[in-house]
């Protein structure tokens, strides 16, 4: 049987909260053209249920990186490559692509490429777990004021 390698909505992010889950709890990783960042889900977080999680995608890109035609472009792009090359990621990720100003000019090759520099840190990947956001406060918590 070959594997299918659509992109259904069980591998997307589509939440905010998802996507703010990742970004405050997960491993920053930068490539060339991309900020990304990963998570391990939890077991209880699969959308339908099922035991096996796929590894999801979320993409940003801001309009500092372009116009309405340059920012689909590059969504476009990455979601191609996640797609024809997501079978090779460890599975039970959550990662959000942010996309870098440079990225308005990538072709599809080089976001490959940065694709490629992600798997080639496959144990880094593997290890994306809340531990690796010490350091992050959450905005609950207040500011501690110094003493004198």
């Amino acid at each position: 049987m070959v594997a299918r390698r659509g992109f259904p909505p069980r591998l997307r992010l589509k939440q905010r909260r998802e996507f703010l889950r990742v970004q405050r709890g997960g491993a920053k990783h930068h490539v060339r053209h991309f900020m990304v960042f990963v998570s391990r889900r939890a077991p209880g977080q699969s959308p339908d249920g099922a035991d096996e999680l796929p590894t999801r995608l979320g993409i940003t890109v801001t309009r500092k990186v372009g116009n309405a035609v340059t920012r689909n472009r590059i969504k476009r792009l990455v979601r191609e490559v996640f797609r024809v090359h997501r079978l090779r990621l460890p599975q039970g990720l959550d990662m959000v692509w942010v996309a870098k100003q440079q990225a308005a000019a990538a072709t599809y090759a080089e976001v490959a490429r940065d694709f490629e520099a992600l798997v080639a840190r496959r144990a880094q990947l593997v290890e994306a777990t809340r531990t690796q956001a010490r350091g992050r406060r959450r905005r609950s918590e207040p500011k501690q004021k110094p003493k004198r």
